[in-house]
């Protein structure tokens, strides 16, 4: 912006300054504001002039906060990772990831399968058919199923939290584990 442009616009700010000022004033005088809001009611001596933009007032503080040399905070780098965050955050994940794979299998049920002739029975004799080793099976029903118990167990927590229970950091880390481990 042009040093004119700048100057032109501290000018509307000062005179919607003074505007603000002037009806506080008489709103004040007249009767229409309540104790409360007639002692703070604007005053000159307490109007400013706007003149940085919220975009100039953040570059402002990010150049002063790398010369300082200040590390950006808060930030995953400074912190120990503890239990209750990881939960969190495995929580989210998991509903995302349970919310993203039921719309691609349903997109592929209803859209793709009658497309390529597939249906369900057709899918799942295909996969009999490839003859996997039971482990492999086994730890592929685990992995579908960890995140569906996991996820059901931790709202349920959630659920005792809304009442108002297990907020103790001992009971927290306890019912934590018991979550994790147990789905």
């Amino acid at each position: 912006a042009t040093k004119g442009a700048q100057g032109q616009g501290e000018r509307s700010n000062m005179a919607l300054s003074r505007v603000l000022v002037r009806n506080s004033a008489i709103f004040s005088r007249l009767g229409l504001m309540s104790a409360p809001c007639r002692a703070t009611a604007l005053s000159p001596r307490l109007a400013a002039p706007m003149s940085q933009t919220a975009q100039e007032e953040m570059a402002k503080f990010w150049n002063k906060n790398y010369q300082l040399k200040r590390p950006m905070s808060p930030h995953l780098t400074i912190y120990k990772p503890q239990l209750p965050a990881m939960l969190s955050i495995t929580h989210r994940g998991t509903g995302a990831a349970m919310a993203t794979a039921v719309y691609w299998f349903s997109y592929g049920m209803l859209v793709v399968s009658p497309l390529l002739g597939w249906d369900f029975t057709f899918i799942i004799s295909t996969i009999k058919g490839w003859e996997l080793p039971w482990a492999l099976i086994v730890s592929a029903k685990y992995v579908l199923a960890w995140p569906i118990s996991y996820h059901a167990m931790n709202g349920i927590r959630h659920l005792t939290w809304d009442l108002g229970y297990g907020f103790n950091m001992k009971t927290l880390y306890k019912s934590g584990w018991f979550v994790f481990f147990g789905a």
